[in-house]
């Protein structure tokens, strides 16, 4: 019953034996026999296969076992590699495209330093993906926004949350604000009004991710709405059209770093202002499957993510000072 096991789990997940097979670089046709020779082997139907593949109330318990014995075997390995003081082994981190670029080129500089035998695997994709890898044991750890019921399955820890800000042009000012510009920039320093912005061309994430509903939600409140002229999942693509002074952005905390970097490159100073009305925060984490004992060289991988997300709030502290 146990030998494979991660086989049930995947097709569990995918609700299709096609789908679960491209996952698990298996045959079709394997996943079925394999499937076939469990219920044979259990004497109980553990799926209905239409109108698609789902689990029966039988296969949902032996979803809930294996899942246990998955996490139960982890941990074994992890308590033996603390044992042994072992620190020859396998770790697989998870986050979405935006801040993979962000996070992982310093995490895994800073992690194969300290740990150079230990396998390092990174992988991006979107967070329903990351979910349905770290469910199916294909990563240990995922970084992504916190969403509503994620604690139900998996540990989480908040490692960051994140402010949302405006990030505009000197030149974008001027044209706008005319000679009130250095005025409005003073003032902005403690909030940037949107009511004053409605003529601005922006750069907006798409209309599915947390900058995009904050933003949405505080335009819905003062009744009004901004002039979206790019939308797009590239938040340092926005950053780069507000130095060309194409549009105004909005930018959360982990992506400042991208900001200062274009105002010490471009002849064009961008402003970064908190902005007025908004106060609510993005809440990022740090996501395991429940009961998780990681080893030592997983634990040190975890200690080096929380560390990463503080220094993120240096950059905050450098515009509150200016």
């Amino acid at each position: 019953m146990f030998v494979n096991y991660h086989y049930f789990i995947v097709m569990a997940e995918e609700n299709s034996i096609s789908d679960a097979a491209k996952r698990l670089y298996v045959t079709p046709q394997a996943l079925c026999r394999y499937l076939s020779n469990l219920e044979t082997e259990l004497n109980v139907t553990l799926f209905d296969r239409k109108p698609v593949l789902c689990l029966t109330d039988a296969g949902k318990m032996v979803l809930e076992t294996l899942k246990d014995a998955d996490n139960l075997e982890q941990n074994l390995r992890n308590k033996l590699s603390d044992y042994n003081n072992n620190a020859v082994g396998a770790i697989k981190l998870g986050t979405t495209e935006g801040r993979f670029r962000i996070l992982l080129p310093d995490i895994i500089a800073e992690y194969k330093k300290g740990y150079p035998l230990v396998s390092f695997y990174t992988h991006s994709a979107k967070s329903t993906g990351l979910r349905k890898m770290l469910a199916a044991g294909e990563l240990d750890v995922i970084i992504l926004n916190y969403t509503p019921g994620l604690e139900k399955q998996f540990d989480i820890e908040t490692i960051l949350e994140e402010n949302l800000y405006l990030v505009i042009s000197d030149s974008m000012m001027k044209t706008y604000f005319g000679d009130k510009a250095e005025e409005y920039k003073e003032l902005f320093k403690n909030g940037a009004d949107l009511r004053l912005m409605a003529d601005i061309p922006f750069a907006m994430n798409l209309p599915t991710f947390n900058s995009s509903i904050m933003i949405s939600d505080l335009l819905h409140r003062l009744g009004m709405s901004l002039n979206f002229v790019h939308v797009s999942s590239h938040p340092d693509l926005h950053h780069m059209l507000s130095s060309r002074n194409l549009a105004a952005s909005l930018c959360l905390t982990m992506y400042l770093p991208s900001v200062f970097r274009l105002n010490r490159e471009a002849q064009e100073h961008l402003n970064i202002f908190p902005i007025l009305g908004l106060d609510i925060t993005n809440r990022v984490v740090m996501g395991y499957a429940k009961n998780r004992i990681f080893s030592h060289y997983g634990r040190a991988l975890l200690e080096i993510i929380r560390s990463r997300s503080r220094n993120f709030k240096k950059y905050e502290a450098s515009i509150t000072k200016s």
